[in-house]
């Protein structure tokens, strides 16, 4: 009987370290009785601590390809309203100095405050149309360097069915500004 006692003992006492917790940016929410003590229901419908909150699908998840963790939970609308609209993520990325005009969304630049990394939330199925457009005079478009758009010029078309990725590429021309 003494090793039961002892057996619960030591088993109440990792009870008390057992603290569970929700990541940041992985639960849905609609109001902030949604989310973990400590967190908050952020503009983007997810929980995360305050100084998160509203920024989850901006923020680089460092180890997972792309910047948005890997769960991608749908809100909610409840049980008498029909289900969120579902969508995919098109991840934007400028090498040099360009932009791209995502139609009917926005752009994309390589100057701050996006410094070339961009995500944008499109229906899936649905054609987009996007421009690849030089910001610097010594730095025009060379081409699409991702799979989708990589067989295009600088206006593309594709239909995304999942997440997507596209790579806009801006060079140097290689002329000087003495002419050679």
């Amino acid at each position: 009987m003494g090793v039961l006692a002892a057996v619960a003992a030591a088993a109440l006492a990792l009870a008390g370290c057992y603290s569970p917790s929700v990541r940041d940016c992985t639960v849905s929410c609609s109001s902030p009785g949604d989310c973990a003590s400590g967190q908050v229901c952020g503009s983007d419908g997810l929980c995360a601590a305050p100084e998160v909150a509203g920024r989850c699908r901006q923020l680089v998840d460092a180890g997972v390809h792309g910047t948005r963790p890997p769960a991608d939970p749908m809100r909610d609308a409840g049980i008498d309203g029909p289900d969120a609209t579902a969508t995919v993520v098109l991840h934007v990325q400028i090498t040099g100095k360009g932009a791209v005009f995502v139609d009917g969304l926005g752009a994309c630049s390589s100057k701050d405050p996006q410094r070339g990394d961009c995500l944008f939330d499109v229906a899936p199925g649905v054609s987009q149309i996007v421009h690849a457009i030089p910001i610097a005079s010594d730095q025009p478009f060379a081409m699409w360097t991702s799979m989708t758009c990589g067989d295009q010029g600088a206006r593309c078309e594709f239909t995304p069915v999942a997440d997507t990725t596209i790579v806009a590429r801006f060079v140097h021309s290689g002329i000087h500004s003495d002419g050679r």
